[in-house]
């Protein structure tokens, strides 16, 4: 069946030609090898259909009604076929202008006006020769100039044997020349014979190609069936070598996907090197209850976040299309859509930004998903402030676990999600393994938030200059001080949301955090200063001055300028 596959041409975008009157001698073989091959594949599928099922029985059924062909109809594609094959030459040209579309044989005319162009003076000579008999004049001759065209040319000799039917054109001094109205019918023949070849092939062709559009509908059912063989068994063949497994699908929400891998991307790499992944997702039903349907994937760039929420994605399509799927089991609850936010592109042409047209897709699928849904979302709010995005993207995921209530995986390097609290939600990460300050990417999704982003380890495979990597881990190291981390903050209701917490948290947060064995006397002071002085500034809305003491051994700190970067005002 692959074999008869792979030598049968698109036969709907022939008909699509067809159906525009634009198709050419090319694409009429094309057409003709098509239904050739379509009836080997149809008399194969019967064969395999026919055959017990304990041996060789496919069963194999067409899904589309626009597929299937009755008995009389297949005939008529056959008889299709047969005339193609009579009438169309096995190289024709694309041109409509040149002659050579139809193929020798077919009509009478057409050979008669060829046989001329190609023998015409054997024409000539065999009129010659019956002119020879009848006058009998042996040494009559048939010449041609450029002025007169063809002529008998007779001797003086002979003058008194020439028929009343020869017209005399002009006299020589050994003779005269003479023309017949059927010589001059035969030279016009000859002359003409190319253009009337171009033109009467132009006409048989147009109407061969109106037969076949004829069975334009036939044609397409044909192109129809021969597309869902076609993907049924690509995609067979795939399961079989690639060690695909049937699934279950079921009329409920939930995705349960054991040892999942991209399909795309695992045909890429040596067998067995990609890393398999579960996937678990229960989202809220009438009857089965509640379960965690929304899954927040932390971890660092090149993790395979994205591969992991692809292939989620891409699994759920193929088994609601009839597939097998690259998994050990799976049980795919079905879904109405899938959605996916993934990337950053602009619309220049249309004045959108990268985080426009972010929010944009964004803003559709929280107006257009429903419970039945999928989604995969990718970095959302990372086009905007840090502030800004967090607090879209927080509020992001409080529609989906709220309102929306599909099934959703949300990849995000705002860790600070993590501290979400619902019963819907869980915490997934992508593994990595933290060898002598070197990161090596397991690929492998593991239960609980990832602890940072390894950005910078990443921006090192990347090629950046290490002084830039240095003085960036340095300032790291100040924002780490004074940005809240929100792991604790309870997810907050609708109705009641908080703002988020104080220099009084703050403060007790950073305690909570500290390594004491590894501070000074006189750092632990410092730092004891830094803390009053931030809950000072709040306290009876008063403002007072902040005094940032030196310390002694400022080496083992980064040093930062004022102007860019202020830690005590978090500016």
């Amino acid at each position: 069946m692959r074999d008869l596959l792979s030598k049968t041409p698109d036969l709907q975008r022939l008909c699509s030609r067809l159906a525009m009157d634009k198709a050419h001698g090319k694409d009429m073989v094309a057409l003709k090898n098509a239904l050739l091959y379509f009836g080997q594949i149809e008399e194969e599928l019967c064969f395999l259909n026919e055959s017990p099922p304990s041996e060789n029985g496919v069963g194999f059924c067409f899904e589309s009604p626009e597929a299937q062909l009755l008995t009389d109809e297949l005939e008529k594609l056959n008889a299709l076929k047969e005339l193609l094959e009579k009438a169309i030459a096995d190289d024709p040209s694309v041109l409509l202008n040149e002659g050579n579309l139809i193929r020798d044989g077919f009509n009478a005319e057409l050979d008669r006006l060829r046989k001329l162009k190609d023998s015409g003076r054997e024409l000539l000579e065999g009129y010659l020769e019956e002119e020879r008999k009848e006058t009998g004049i042996s040494g009559l001759k048939i010449k041609y100039n450029r002025l007169i065209g063809y002529f008998f040319e007779v001797t003086n000799v002979n003058l008194s044997k020439v028929p009343s039917r020869f017209i005399r054109r002009m006299g020589t001094a050994g003779g005269e020349r003479f023309t017949t109205d059927r010589l001059a019918a035969l030279e016009s023949e000859i002359n003409g014979a190319e253009d009337k070849i171009v033109e009467l092939e132009r006409k048989l062709f147009f109407e061969i190609r109106d037969r076949a559009k004829q069975l334009l509908r036939e044609s397409t059912a044909a192109g129809k069936r021969i597309a869902e063989i076609d993907v049924a068994q690509s995609l067979a063949r795939e399961a079989t070598i690639r060690g695909w497994v049937r699934p279950v699908v079921e009329n409920r929400n939930r995705t349960a996907i054991v040892e999942g891998r991209h399909p795309i991307v695992e045909a890429h790499l040596a067998r067995g090197e990609f890393i398999a992944n579960d996937v678990f997702l229960d989202a809220p039903d009438a009857d089965y209850g509640e379960g965690a349907f929304f899954a927040l994937i932390t971890g660092p760039n090149m993790a395979g976040k994205s591969t992991y929420l692809r292939q989620a994605a891409l699994i759920t399509i193929m088994a609601q299309a009839g597939s097998f799927i690259p998994a050990s089991e799976g049980r795919i609850g079905l879904v109405d859509r899938i959605y996916c936010r993934f990337g950053s592109q602009d619309n220049l042409a249309r004045g959108e930004s990268t985080f426009l047209v972010e929010m944009n897709e964004t803003a559709y699928i929280l107006h257009t998903a429903t419970k039945h849904s999928f989604v995969i979302m990718d970095e959302v709010g990372r086009g905007t402030g840090t502030e800004d995005g967090l607090s879209i993207a927080w509020a992001v995921c409080e529609e989906l676990l709220n309102n929306i209530k599909c099934r959703t995986l949300f990849a995000t390097h705002y860790h600070e999600l993590a501290g979400i609290d619902h019963p819907g939600m869980v915490n997934r990460s992508m593994d990595v393994d933290e060898r002598s300050g070197k990161i090596v990417f397991l690929r492998k999704i593991r239960e609980g938030p990832a602890s940072k982003s390894y950005g910078l380890h990443v921006a090192a495979l990347a090629g950046l200059p290490e002084g830039v990597l240095r003085r960036a881990g340095e300032i790291m190291s100040l924002h780490k001080k004074e940005i809240p981390a929100y792991h604790n903050a309870p997810f907050p209701e609708a109705e009641t949301r908080k703002s988020l917490p104080g220099s009084e948290s703050k403060v007790l947060r950073e305690l909570s955090e500290l390594e004491i064995n590894a501070m000074t006397p006189l750092e632990a002071l410092n730092l004891i200063q830094q803390w009053k002085n931030t809950i000072d500034k709040t306290i009876g809305g008063e403002k007072k001055p902040v005094s940032v003491q030196k310390i002694n051994n400022a080496s083992k700190l980064p040093s930062v300028e004022p102007s860019l970067f202020d830690p005590i005002n978090n500016t």
